[in-house]
């Protein structure tokens, strides 16, 4: 279908008056790198144990909270009830011990519906359910626990996943969030001896990703999170490396080299960056 030649003057015209629409911040430093964009696909890339969850569901729960948008999740690995728990620690700032767990359970409920993970879905169901219902984007947590068609090769299947991907985004405005993990390679580089973290694993790179190239040619926007496992200091920070961001008009901009965001965990309370909890906000 050919587009008709005044298809792009509303573009033109916003762009001509300062008036492209911005994506949406979470009041914290991260606004400078990376921020919510409607119909985008990101990945969040980053080894197992690294907390790439955690981050992902306390960044949508700030969305939630700020901006009254809401999610749908799949999570292959992870309990329902645990996750809900996550969100309404985040959503508190307060041990769910602490708190009013039925009112907050039905707080929660209204931005966050969740995908059972007793059947393996392959990528296509899984778009059909985030389709059909009313929230602003989803997460599919993680990208190994699809049921692929181990019929087709490997780089046709990641590709094909991509361009349906691209295709929902675009055809819904809804956003995707896919947490993948590198390729076996990046659990084995650790930094050189002359380096002040020398033996500690370094955060995996774009062409890392699961598949290779084939994601990072595709997406929107691609964050690493990363953390330092096994140090005795550093182990409590989570380490954001923004690799790439497709559209900078609308915000955002990749991390310099080697110099990412560092969040502070909080003991699973809502994390923090320069000493900020965009979630510390009553409402």
């Amino acid at each position: 279908m050919l587009l008709k030649d005044d298809y792009t003057l509303q573009y033109l015209n916003a762009f001509k008056n300062d008036k492209i629409e911005k994506g949406i911040g979470i009041k914290c430093l991260l606004d400078n790198n990376f921020v919510y964009k409607k119909g985008n696909f990101n990945i969040f890339l980053g080894l197992d144990n690294v907390g790439k969850t955690s981050f992902m569901i306390w960044y949508l729960t700030a969305l939630s909270k700020l901006h009254k948008l809401k999610w749908v999740i799949w999570s292959g690995e992870n309990h329902a009830g645990q996750l809900k728990r996550d969100i309404i620690q985040f959503w508190t700032g307060q041990p769910l011990k602490e708190v009013n767990v039925t009112f907050y359970n039905n707080l929660i409920s209204k931005y966050f519906k969740f995908v059972s993970n007793k059947k393996l879905y392959n990528h296509k169901e899984l778009l059909k359910i985030f389709e059909d219902m009313d929230v602003d984007g989803c997460l599919i947590d993680p990208y190994t626990g699809l049921n692929h068609d181990r019929r087709i090769a490997q780089f046709e299947r990641n590709y094909q996943v991509c361009n349906d991907m691209r295709e929902f985004c675009n055809k819904t405005n809804k956003s995707i969030f896919l947490s993948m993990h590198p390729q076996t390679e990046a659990a084995r580089r650790v930094y050189p001896q002359d380096h002040q973290l020398n033996g500690h694993i370094q955060a995996p790179r774009k062409a890392d990703c699961e598949g290779g190239q084939v994601f990072p040619n595709r997406v929107d926007n691609l964050i690493c999170i990363h953390r330092l496992t096994t140090h005795k200091e550093l182990w409590h920070l989570t380490e954001v490396h923004v690799y790439k961001i497709k559209d900078k008009e609308t915000g955002g901009q990749p991390t310099a080299l080697n110099e990412p965001l560092r969040f502070d965990y909080n003991k699973g309370l809502g994390f923090t960056i320069g000493g900020i909890n965009a979630l510390n906000k009553k409402q």
